[in-house]
């Protein structure tokens, strides 16, 4: 006969579910087979990290929003990317987190891998030809398939079974598998916790209504390390402002429930860029009246080709004169650079 089980996949299962089906023949024979499936590494509380907007500029304000379950309290990382390159184990992940835990396959005996058990003194009752209709059945053992006592020695239902092809039971004897039942119900219990899922923040970047200038001086490797609770609503939305480091920032947070218990987030990415910037290349220190070269490099990282014009403002303090000759404008394209030199010589002290 065929029958069809229905197992609902929860992360309760996760990482590997083992389903064990057996059946008592009227000849008291036990008929048992089994068979493991593989569940995604997953976890009950469902945390959700994203930034708003996903880039901007440094010193600028962004907002990381969380999703997890209603009361949650989350602990939320952002480094330089360059630090998880230098230590990737240094990530969380589901698999990371999973190999913390006991493991929930099992093998050999309910007591320990390491517990010895005495097989039973009573005689198995043996293989035997069964002649029927003048047809003579003799007992065939196949090589790749396990026999029941070797399926239910690998589910941790030894205290049943002995080491043969047959389980030898006496007339009064009462056979005693409710463990088998309760194991089943145990790896495949039903969750019915749900929540809402909260409207996400627009993804605009604000954008001052002046420019201003600032010198870029924090420039750190960790950006974000903060304990943030979330609201009954399930969500929550943490303020930052961005450092001055141009790089791509890596975010995770887990989270814990009293009702859902751990969830962990993926890594969501920031990337802080200066789209349009110029830096200066000169010495440390000059003589008054040594001339020195002086470079200027702009850098293009917008997503298209503009024009610029580098020139350096008149002063009483310096002599300068350009390298080459000046040209009215250039063209600079995407991921481009230029640079352009004078000679520079100063006529007074500098401080």
């Amino acid at each position: 006969g065929v029958f069809l089980l229905q197992l609902p996949v929860e992360a309760d299962i996760a990482p590997v579910a083992q389903v064990l089906v057996y059946i008592t023949a009227p000849s008291r024979e036990v008929i048992a087979d089994s068979a493991k499936f593989i569940v995604e590494k997953c976890f009950s509380n469902e945390v959700d990290l994203s930034f708003s907007p996903s880039e901007g500029l440094p010193s600028s304000d962004a907002h990381l929003l969380f999703r997890a379950s209603p009361n949650s309290l989350c602990a939320v990382r952002a480094v330089d990317k360059s630090v998880l390159l230098m230590k990737s184990e240094a990530e969380l992940s589901p698999s990371s987190v999973y190999s913390l835990l006991p493991g929930k396959e099992l093998h050999g005996s309910l007591y320990g891998p390491d517990t010895f058990l005495e097989e039973p003194q009573e005689n198995c009752i043996p293989l035997k030809k069964i002649v029927l209709n003048g047809i003579t059945y003799s007992p065939v053992v196949e090589m790749n398939e396990e026999d029941t006592y070797t399926i239910l020695k690998q589910t941790s239902a030894t205290s049943t079974a002995s080491d043969c092809h047959f389980l030898s039971l006496k007339h009064d004897a009462n056979l005693d598998l409710a463990y088998l039942e309760l194991s089943v119900v145990t790896f495949f219990s039903i969750s019915t916790h749900s929540g809402l899922l909260p409207a996400r923040h627009s993804d605009t970047l604000n954008t001052p209504e002046k420019l201003m200038e600032t010198v870029r001086k924090y420039f750190p490797e960790t950006w974000i390390w903060s304990l943030v609770p979330i609201s009954p609503e399930g969500n929550a939305d943490l303020d930052v402002t961005i450092p001055d480091t141009i790089t791509e920032w890596k975010a995770n947070a887990f989270c814990t429930s009293a009702d859902t218990g751990f969830g962990l987030s993926p890594t969501v990415s920031f990337r802080a860029i200066q789209p349009f910037f110029v830096e200066l290349t000169m010495p440390y220190s000059v003589v008054r009246g040594e001339s020195f070269t002086l470079k200027a490099t702009v850098f293009n990282y917008l997503t298209a080709c503009i024009r610029v014009s580098v020139t350096l403002a008149q002063s009483t303090h310096f002599l300068a004169a350009p390298v080459e000759k000046e040209e009215e404008s250039r063209c600079l394209c995407e991921n481009g650079r230029k640079t352009v030199a004078w000679l520079v010589t100063p006529r007074s002290l500098g401080k």
